[in-house]
């Protein structure tokens, strides 16, 4: 199985209107730039922003790191992974947020152990559960099972996703103000990960105007590392090597790209719908 073949879905999925989304808008691969990048191994560690600096991936407009795409190891067995997207002005970025938002809600018709297809729109490849922890709203964390090998077959991870304040890290009102002057809008709240095995991730994403029209995601993780306190902490557990690193990137790159071939659609028909439907 691979990316361009989808696992079948349920009957009860099928017959939700949602089910186009899934089998209608076939995912892509990536684009030959980002396969050259890829093909050429791990970036250079100096080049990453290291876990303690973490915050710097926080730029005004226009101001980039040296390497935008990329994963690399650091000294202590720690990864790291930068990807970009470049979100077209014709996808409108409230679309977007709305569809993070509705995906942690089951379509009503969903039967208990099929996982969610709203989320599975989003990866088909690899993408099964999606939902509140507490079933009500994040304050307990965000649930979600994946795979990251998109569709070759291995095991699927139950992950928790935590929120974190950045101003606990050193957002100040000084570094919000530059950022919002130079047109970025600052989110002050990000995530970190624990799965159903021994490790962390720790994560953070910009959404931005892009200068040549539309917006860019710039996101990056560090695995292995996770907020406690203020203070960044280094769990030693995480598995982490380069082909681990290799394959979130690309999980991540197409994942963020296909998003932008229906989110438009998807927001247009459902978001006046009642919050369940199918």
């Amino acid at each position: 199985m691979s990316y361009s073949t989808l696992p079948e879905l349920f009957p009860e999925e099928k017959a939700m209107p949602l089910s186009k989304y899934y089998y209608n808008y076939p995912m892509n691969d990536l684009g030959p730039i980002e396969k050259q990048i890829l093909a050429a191994g791990p970036m250079n560690p100096e080049k990453a922003i290291k876990p303690e600096d973490f915050l710097d991936l926080y730029k005004p407009c226009g101001e980039y790191d040296e390497v935008e795409m990329g994963y690399c190891m650091f000294e202590d067995g720690s990864g790291y992974v930068a990807t970009y997207t470049r979100i077209p002005p014709n996808v409108d970025l409230k679309k977007m947020y709305w569809y993070l938002g509705w995906l942690n809600t089951r379509p009503q018709s969903s039967v208990l152990g099929h996982g969610n297809l709203r989320y599975k729109i989003w990866n088909p490849a690899d993408h099964w559960d999606h939902h509140y922890v507490n079933w009500t709203d994040g304050s307990n964390g965000i649930f979600t099972t994946e795979s990251l090998d998109l569709g070759e077959g291995e095991r699927k991870y139950d992950t928790i996703r935590h929120n974190y304040n950045l101003r606990d890290f050193g957002l100040s009102d000084e570094r919000i103000k530059e950022l919002t002057d130079s047109g970025c809008k600052v989110k002050e709240t990000a995530g970190w990960e624990t799965f159903d095995i021994p490790g962390v991730h720790l994560t953070l994403a910009q959404i931005r105007p892009c200068p040549l029209g539309g917006y860019e995601r710039r996101g990056r993780e560090w695995i292995g590392w996770r907020p406690l306190g203020g203070e960044l902490i280094r769990d030693p557990r995480t598995h982490c090597d380069n082909d681990y690193l290799k394959k979130v990137v690309i999980h991540t790159m197409i994942e963020w790209n296909h998003m932008l071939t229906f989110v438009n659609d998807l927001y247009d028909e459902y978001h006046d719908q009642p919050i369940d439907a199918d």
